[in-house]
């Protein structure tokens, strides 16, 4: 008896898993997306191309979401490669964070023999059906290689190393997607789909961290008597409220409810949802704050993760680098992904004062500069040879105006009147030359070194 209730089980376990394989081949397909890999030491190149599979599933007769990485930048994907006239498609959406994509699927592809079905994104997955079993705690956490603050379920244990993702299945229903590390339910996928006609992600991100570890002595300083919160650690610049909010600020309450826990999480929760529900990027928030000895209160909208406002970005190797060359000499905008094409012990073989800079102006401002600008390299050439040398210079000025992107580069020689130009490095070094000799060199060096552009500001 014992033994045919086990092989039902076993036939019934086997059914369940066949369903949920029949089920991801109805629903997933594969695109071949197309990228292009920059380098940040040669920015001029265009960059070397490379395709790999992505995971999709439709999710009405013209849209497709689909797996990326984070940081990934696609151009363009196919549809069924495999035949000799592989369709294109286009995204829509990519949010470089989070690695979700909007797919824009071509007309007639709902008429295709080889179209998948539309696929059912599960509601309540966190506590209904069999989606549930892929959710067995609830954290705000981060997926792999993404800054953002989701509602997540973590893995028990690693399942992959390089942060490959695939989709989650019940039935015929898509539960949500994992990424080997992370468990994201059908919710995310559905807030990011609507979210299709807008450029900004919809997945806001606190703009701030906070300290929760705190002794006794600590947080009879930093609150009221008979509080309880969490302490601001640090502001991010261009998400959060910089210059209303401050690394030692108390937060009290948000939205009125009180923090009332040491605990990271609970911040987040109230912070990031209301009523049960998800806050959206562009959402506003009030925190209450305690701050020398009074008393505050601030209004900030909620804004998703990005680094455009700080001084030296992580960026990415998938993002064509801002370059601008001048004089034969090469400028770019100094990075973490520029550090680290050094190889893996780039903290011992590039420029250590880059490195302390990298380090120290991580998610920071600067009073002066939006950028740190390089001079990368020179190309050599008889009119700057005396320059030859210089390399990973950090470029203060151009005649004596300060530059601070190399959008502020390109502005600063054009707009220059003076008959020489003269570019003031760290270290007190010069590069200096005349204008009217500076143009004819810059077009020999564009025509010797095959150069598509002198520079990629527009």
């Amino acid at each position: 008896m014992r033994s045919s209730k086990l092989i039902f089980l076993l036939i019934f376990s086997l059914l369940g898993f066949l369903e949920n394989l029949e089920a991801k081949a109805d629903s997933e397909f594969s695109l071949l997306v197309h990228f292009r890999k920059y380098s940040h030491h040669n920015p001029f190149q265009k960059g070397t191309p490379y395709q790999k599979r992505i995971p999709a599933i439709r999710l009405d007769e013209r849209t497709a979401l689909a797996l990326l990485k984070p940081g990934e930048v696609p151009l363009f994907a196919e549809i069924h490669p495999e035949e000799s006239a592989g369709r294109k498609a286009y995204f829509q959406k990519v949010d470089l964070d989070t690695g979700l994509g909007i797919v824009l699927l071509p007309e007639n592809f709902g008429r295709s023999k080889k179209a998948s079905p539309i696929a059912l994104l599960e509601e309540g997955v966190r506590t209904q059906g069999t989606c549930s079993s892929f959710f067995t705690n609830f954290e705000w956490g981060s997926l792999e290689f993404s800054k953002s603050i989701l509602p997540l379920s973590k893995l028990s244990r690693k399942e992959n190393q390089d942060g490959t993702r695939s989709f989650l299945y019940s039935g015929k229903k898509v539960c949500g997607f994992t990424d080997g590390t992370w468990n994201a339910g059908a919710d995310l996928l559905r807030r990011f789909y609507q979210s299709r006609f807008s450029s900004a992600s919809p997945f806001p991100h606190p703009g701030f961290s906070a300290e929760g570890s705190l002794t006794p002595a600590e947080e009879d300083y930093y609150f009221p008597k008979g509080s309880v919160g969490a302490v601001v650690s640090e502001v991010l610049p261009g998400i959060g409220p910089m210059h209303n909010l401050f690394p030692g600020d108390a937060v009290l309450s948000v939205n009125g409810t009180p923090v009332a826990s040491k605990q990271k999480q609970v911040l987040y929760d109230i912070l990031l949802s209301k009523g049960g529900s998800y806050l959206n990027s562009g959402e506003w928030v009030t925190l209450s704050l305690y701050r020398d000895g009074r008393k505050r209160e601030i209004r900030y909208q909620l804004r998703p993760y990005n680094e455009d406002s700080f001084l030296i970005p992580e960026s990415s190797d998938k993002i064509a680098p801002k370059y601008i060359i001048a004089g034969g000499l090469l400028f770019t905008e100094l990075t973490h992904t520029y550090l680290k094409e050094y190889g893996e012990k780039y903290k011992s073989s590039s420029d250590r004062k880059l490195v302390y800079l990298a380090e120290s102006y991580s998610k920071k401002l600067h009073p002066e500069r939006s950028r740190i600008v390089l001079l990368s390299r020179a190309f050599p050439d008889e009119k700057n040879r005396a320059y030859q040398e210089f390399q990973d210079l950090i470029l203060e000025s151009v005649n004596d105006k300060v530059v601070d992107s190399v959008e502020g580069l390109k502005a600063a020689i054009s707009e220059n009147k003076d008959e020489f130009l003269i570019f003031r490095f760290s270290g007190n070094k010069l590069a200096v030359f005349d204008k009217s000799e500076l143009k004819s060199l810059d077009e020999r060096i564009k025509s010797l070194y095959s150069l598509d552009s002198l520079d990629n500001i527009r």
